[in-house]
């Protein structure tokens, strides 16, 4: 093997290490960009997902760019804190 020739390889296989690093590292920085609490969690499935193929790492960076739902729990007896005790005025022992 000629240097040229050694030179462009060593040249691609370090281009492909920064791509790989690039796209591993992408969904994580944009769930960061975002303030997702998540960011550390969707990072490693970034790193992982490269691992294990492309479908891992898709859906990290689906989760990095969606937003988070709240879901609301229905308050019982108007916002007081359950004691357990039946708040109807009927017992009714089983």
């Amino acid at each position: 093997m000629t240097n040229i020739g050694f030179v462009i390889l060593v040249t691609l296989v370090l281009l492909l290490i920064w791509i790989y690093v690039t796209l591993a590292v992408l969904p994580g920085q944009k769930a960061r960009e975002r303030g997702r609490q998540q960011a550390e969690a969707i990072n490693l499935l970034g790193w992982i997902g490269l691992l294990l193929g492309v479908a891992p790492w898709l859906v990290a960076l689906v989760w990095a760019y969606t937003k988070p739902s709240s879901l609301a729990l229905p308050a019982t007896n108007n916002g007081a804190p359950h004691d357990g005790s039946n708040h109807t005025g009927t017992c009714r022992n089983v």
